[in-house]
Parts: C-alpha cells; structure tokens; sequence
C-alpha cells in the first residue's frame, strides 16, 4: 500500500529523464512541484532538480519513502508531470495530462495548497 508517485525532469542535453520518486504523497506532485517552481531558479536545471525533491521530501530524513531513477518509473499510481526546458530560449514548460504550462500558470492552479494540507493533517511529516 501507499501514494506513490513521480516527477520527470528531463534536463537539457540529457538523453535519460530523471524521475523523482515518492511512496506516500504521489497524489501531491502537482502540489509539490508547483511549490518548488515558485521558489525560483527555474532556469537552472540542477538547482532546479533539487529544490523539487528538496520539496517532496520536507522534513522527513528517513531512509526510505523517496528515491531517483533515470531513464524509467520504478513506480507510479498518478498522472507524472513532466518538466523541460526549451532548446529554443531554455525557458521551463510543464507538461501535465497533455496541458503545456508555463510555471506561472501552473503554480498557479496548483501553487500554495501544501501549507493548507499540512496544517489539515499533523500526522503526516512534510
């Protein structure tokens, strides 16, 4: 049992997507990337990488509950959103259900609901 879920970063120039992984708040990776989006450095595809798994993985400092593939989902119950970069202007796209955002748009129909959820459920260490 769990939530499992994923975020594919596919990084300029690199030919593998890396897949950000976590067992128990799959049904939040909008939430969590769009969290991440809004903290910044969006044009910089390392950075960027791991504030986002920064935001997945909050406080917990466990040793399981997350983890990073390339190249394929280890395993997944939700719709992944993808983030690139455009070879073009290297600005980022999301793409999600066959919906192109740009990240304004998508922090802003998925942006700020994390602190809500948390206060909602204390038990749950984000």
């Amino acid at each position: 049992m769990g939530d499992r879920g994923n975020i594919e970063i596919r990084q300029p120039g690199a030919q593998d997507s890396l897949f950000l992984y976590t067992h128990w708040r799959g049904s939040i990776v909008c939430e969590i990337l769009a969290d991440a989006i809004a903290k910044g450095r969006n044009g910089d595809p390392s950075y960027f990488t791991r504030i986002v798994f920064d935001e997945m993985v909050g406080k917990d400092d466990g040793t399981t509950g997350f983890g990073i593939s390339v190249g394929n989902i280890e395993d997944n119950e939700y719709d992944v959103p993808v983030v690139s970069w455009n070879k073009t202007d290297s600005k980022m796209v999301i793409v999600y259900r066959d919906t192109v955002f740009r990240p304004e748009a998508f922090v802003e129909m998925y942006g700020g609901r994390l602190d809500k959820m948390r206060q909602l459920v204390s038990t749950e260490p984000f």
